[in-house]
């Protein structure tokens, strides 16, 4: 049930075209695209399980720019 409301949001959420700066508006699409995007390993998590730090809101800025413009 998960991937399928992950599939719908994924069709309203813009995916970031330019690398994301550290604001916090630029954070908020980073955590909505990421979560409508499955996690690279596991199929229960999301892609934000995989980019966030829970310490560091610029390590998680970093982690989806990576994600977003290197590949994983």
């Amino acid at each position: 049930m998960k991937m399928f409301w992950m599939k719908i949001m994924s069709l309203l959420v813009k995916k970031p075209l330019q690398p994301l700066n550290w604001s916090s508006e630029d954070l908020k699409k980073g955590r909505r695209w990421s979560k409508t995007q499955p996690h690279p390993y596991s199929k229960k998590l999301t892609l934000w399980d995989f980019c966030e730090d829970k310490y560091d809101s610029v390590y998680t800025i970093h982690n989806l720019n990576r994600v977003l413009f290197n590949g994983i």
